[in-house]
């Protein structure tokens, strides 16, 4: 059960004015001490450590949404400058935890076989016995350089994502885009590609890889370098609308098998995904990934956004 934010704050208030009047109530009876460095230890502790920790949790108490987000923001920098290093880079570092991994097998194997021998020189022969077989096994694993799980994760991904970083030297896109305005916090979005990636994304031909792109400071792009899907377009315009933003796509008509060459997508109050074509038709889906003409619905075409022309700022490709 987790608990709510205002019980915490009144707890770590309550816990605050606990070690101060620790604090106050023990002062007196320290100052009356004539042994010095009893003095000098009971101040350190009982002052500084009981004074610090209520300082802290007074500070945390107040400035607790302050602390929170910047944490948040921490671990998704940290998560972020981990996903954007190339795949070059992904592999070296594979390679090298798992020569780490060899080398310690190694020095793990030697110190038994000296253990052993010591052993050995003590007629401990269980110990002895016992610590050769530690040593075959540790040789084993080094010899055989056996790739840990996490390693090979690693190495299986970084290789995907070469040969995905490959495909994209030649590949195409249909001109499909996605525009998010008024963004607030670039975290939103990636929030909402990782949830549309749970079922779409790390195929080893790349398909629906998404491509994000900076146009302003509150305004990016979304787009497909290696194709998608017919259901993607849908499924992440209703992930990126469920994460309280306000996307509108473009796309080609054949591809949405809907009239004209330009189909603009968006999102409706209702959940619902309502388009119109360059040429006035409007249509209407029902989250069934399918869309069907909806004379009823009166919906104004803008025109698709050539974002090369705006010097977009590429900022990273979700495989």
């Amino acid at each position: 059960m987790k608990i709510s934010h205002p019980f915490l704050r009144l707890f770590s208030l309550a816990f605050a004015a606990a070690a101060g009047w620790l604090v106050v109530w023990s002062f007196p009876l320290i100052m009356k001490t004539e042994d010095i460095a009893s003095k000098i230890i009971a101040m350190v502790v009982i002052v500084g450590l009981f004074g610090f920790f209520a300082l802290y949790l007074l500070a945390w108490a107040f400035f607790y949404d302050r602390m929170e987000n910047r944490e948040r923001q921490r671990k998704a920098d940290s998560e972020r400058k981990e996903r954007r290093k190339p795949a070059k880079e992904k592999l070296a570092e594979a390679k090298k935890e798992q020569r780490s991994e060899r080398n310690a097998n190694y020095i793990l194997g030697a110190v038994a076989v000296a253990t052993a021998i010591y052993f050995l020189t003590k007629n401990e022969w269980l110990m002895a016995g016992l610590m050769a077989v530690v040593a075959v096994y540790l040789f084993y694993k080094a010899v055989r350089n056996i790739e840990p799980a996490k390693i090979k994760q690693k190495r299986e991904e970084a290789t995907r994502r070469q040969e995905v970083e490959n495909l994209m030297e030649t590949a195409k896109d249909d001109g499909a885009v996605v525009i998010v305005e008024n963004v607030d916090s670039l975290t939103a979005i990636e929030d909402a590609i990782e949830t549309f990636g749970d079922e779409y994304l790390g195929r080893k031909n790349g398909r629906n890889t998404v491509r994000l792109w900076q146009l302003e400071r509150e305004k990016y792009a979304l787009t497909f370098p290696l194709g998608y899907q017919p259901e993607a377009p849908f499924s992440l315009m209703w992930e990126l609308d469920g994460w309280g933003l306000q996307p509108r796509g473009w796309f080609p008509s054949h591809r949405m098998k809907t009239q004209g060459e330009w189909t603009m997508l968006t999102v409706a109050e209702s959940g619902a995904t309502h388009a119109v074509t360059d040429n006035g038709c409007c249509y209407e889906d029902e989250c069934n990934f399918h869309l069907r003409i909806c004379p009823k619905l009166h919906l104004a075409y803008q025109p698709r956004p050539n974002i090369m022309n705006d010097s977009p700022k590429k900022l990273e490709d979700f495989t």
